[in-house]
């Protein structure tokens, strides 16, 4: 088993000596991969508190895929359901408490689980995986600036393609291929490409609206490489942009700027969003930006900390966020500006190379 494994899964068994458990069941797929390697579905890990060894769940299916992704585990192809080989194990190891993940096991599971190895034995925890994986290794940082560079250059390769008349969805799939073309595992999410009056919304979903020579176009879009996720927002105008979109274009960009000089060890996560929202609101703004500043990425999209008014916590080194404020005007458009920033011992660094001023806005 390699180091870093060995150290993500010595961190759980820390925490477990103090939930008095003999073991965790985890039946998240991206806490399964983070800890195995293994990147399978419908399947469990079983983790004890005193061995390095991780028992993976699965079936036939996936037997090939686990020897070739995580040799290092224990596969165990069921015969009758996850609960059941659950119990074989747990009468195996004598095990007297296991713990579930609180994030993610349902109240089925639950019932399936204490009836397959008892109720009394299980004990519903919080397992802090979602803060372990929030710091980022250097070899993770890699993995997602790696997906950071097939997004930039399939970016690149899009706005050469985009004409006046193309749609929405369109351009949305062109970009998409250009991802996987360059190596991408797939899109981090589905790309957002929204026209004009679109673009106030900010989870638009790639239409039949046509771009049009004068007006704005909303890019939002990711890669995913190697598990990790990637996320970017640029806003362009075809030939021209308006003074209204001109005008909160530079308001979202001075406030996006200044929430990243703002990064730092130590800081508020409330306090970060505030940095960009003060920027807006002094414009007269602030009812236009209701959404949070940002959010981590790493094998999901959506991973901690979230960057809120009313987030807990504060930075940390090795945290990768998203920095994202923006205006949304409903009937005439918006704008949202998006960098991934890793959160350093000194400072914050922008792992993103995409221009942003307003003049490079205008192609």
């Amino acid at each position: 088993m390699n180091k870093t494994l060995i150290n993500r899964i010595k961190c759980v068994q820390q925490r477990m000596d103090d939930w008095k458990v003999d073991a965790l069941l985890i039946t998240n797929r991206s806490d399964i991969r983070y800890l195995t390697g293994f990147v399978g579905d419908d399947s469990w890990a079983l983790l004890r508190r005193r061995s390095a060894i991780v028992h993976v769940l699965s079936d036939s299916r996936f037997e090939g895929q686990i020897r070739k992704e995580a040799p290092q585990v224990r596969a165990v192809m069921r015969k009758a359901s996850l609960s059941d080989e659950l119990a074989k194990l747990t009468k195996r190891f004598k095990l007297k408490k296991i713990a579930l993940q609180g994030d993610y096991v349902t109240l089925k599971q639950k019932q399936a689980l204490g009836k397959a190895v008892g109720a009394s034995r299980l004990k519903v925890v919080d397992d802090g995986m979602l803060l372990q994986r929030a710091i980022k290794s250097p070899r993770e940082v890699r993995f997602i600036e790696e997906a950071l560079r097939i997004q930039q250059r399939a970016y690149r390769a899009t706005l050469k393609f985009m004409r006046p008349g193309h749609r929405e969805f369109e351009i949305a799939a062109y970009l998409e291929y250009q991802m996987r073309k360059l190596g991408a595992d797939k899109p981090s999410f589905p790309s957002i490409i929204a026209a004009d009056a679109n673009a106030a919304q900010p989870h638009a979903i790639p239409g039949p609206r046509k771009v049009r020579k004068g007006g704005i176009v909303l890019f939002d879009w990711g890669a995913r490489l190697n598990g990790y996720c990637s996320d970017l927002t640029r806003v362009v105008a075809l030939g021209s942009m308006s003074r209204k979109m001109r005008e909160i274009y530079q308001i979202v960009l001075d406030a996006q700027l200044a929430a990243i000089a703002a990064i730092a060890p130590g800081v508020k996560l409330a306090d970060l969003d505030k940095v960009a929202r003060d920027v807006i609101q002094l414009a007269g703004y602030g009812k236009q930006f209701g959404h949070s500043l940002g959010h981590g990425i790493g094998l999901n999209i959506h991973e901690q900390p979230g960057l809120s008014s009313r987030a807990k916590g504060v930075l940390q080194p090795g945290h990768v966020v998203t920095v994202e404020p923006g205006i949304y005007l409903p009937g005439s458009g918006g704008v949202r500006i998006e960098d991934d920033v890793l959160v350093t011992r000194s400072g914050g660094r922008v792992l993103s190379r995409l221009p942003k001023t307003l003049e490079s806005a205008i192609i």
